[in-house]
């Protein structure tokens, strides 16, 4: 397969000066290298032949032997290093793309090494909440870090034990310009002398005499907003539980809504009198 002429190939003319070839060769260098074109034989044969043509071009000897004689002059390996020789990293190529990426690497080590603008980091604080401040959500004076004045964080009514309420742009300054953190609000629940909370249920415990539990009745249930009266099946035994649908706790930005459970004890008075001796004791003997 017959060669193409190296002036054709680099798009010079026979009186192009060593700068004009330079010029030309470091532009197709740059169209066709493989770097840019991968899976690109196409590409890849003619970064070859570009690059054979300088070469030869660009050595003065090699020109002139060129100009007398034509690809014949380097034939049987006298000539041309050719692509087999230099391959892609050949001397001129790196010369030619050394400083180009050795400055880029230079400029993205230099960025890496200098400061970059980065977000604040954020700021966590506790706040302790009553059962009721959870349900019905209130407002929470914060101090932050370093801050004389407080900084009012609205919560959100139903939280729970370890959920958070955040505040953009209250955490910690950015550097160099960059934006603040945030600021989280983790709640923590205070015990409660009646109720405990689970999830958004609502568990207490019902007190109901030995009589009620025996012959049935009603005992006095206790509610967040006062007692009710809870009807008490004749043989309920210690332990046993009473749910009311939908009287827990609203969940957080949800219409779900947990229940009420009472859990039946039964107290038994550390003293008794007399008349009430007497009577348990003629109910013990009537009793199987």
């Amino acid at each position: 397969m017959s060669k193409r002429d190296c002036y054709e190939v680099l798009g010079v003319n026979r009186t192009a000066t060593d700068k004009d070839i330079k010029k030309a060769y470091k532009k197709l260098a740059m169209k066709y290298h493989p770097d840019r074109n991968p899976d690109n034989p196409v590409a890849q044969e003619n970064f070859r032949e570009v690059k054979a043509a300088y070469e030869i071009l660009n050595d003065p000897e090699k020109r002139q032997q060129y100009d007398d004689f034509g690809h014949s002059a380097f034939e049987h390996g006298q000539g041309q290093g050719g692509f087999g020789q230099g391959g892609f990293g050949g001397a001129d190529f790196g010369d030619m793309f050394g400083d180009m990426f050795g400055q880029r690497q230079q400029r993205t080590q230099q960025r890496r090494r200098e400061p970059q603008p980065q977000k604040g980091s954020d700021i966590i604080l506790k706040a302790e909440l009553t059962l009721e401040e959870s349900i019905e959500g209130c407002v929470q004076e914060m101090r932050l870090p370093n801050t004389a004045t407080p900084l009012a964080v609205t919560i959100p009514a139903g939280i729970n034990q370890g959920q958070r309420v955040r505040v953009s742009g209250k955490g910690n300054p950015g550097t160099l310009g960059a934006e603040r953190g945030d600021l989280f609000v983790e709640v923590q629940l205070l015990e409660h002398e009646t109720f405990t909370r689970k999830g958004n249920d609502l568990y207490s415990d019902i007190l109901v005499s030995f009589p009620t539990a025996v012959i049935g009745g009603t005992a006095k249930a206790p509610t967040l907003s006062g007692h009710i009266n809870l009807k008490i099946p004749a043989g309920t035994q210690v332990g046993r539980k009473f749910r009311i649908k939908g009287r827990g706790i609203k969940a957080m930005n949800s219409e779900q809504t947990g229940d009420l459970i009472y859990t039946v004890v039964i107290p038994v008075p550390e003293e008794v009198s007399n008349e009430e001796h007497r009577l348990l004791s003629e109910l013990a003997e009537l009793m199987p």
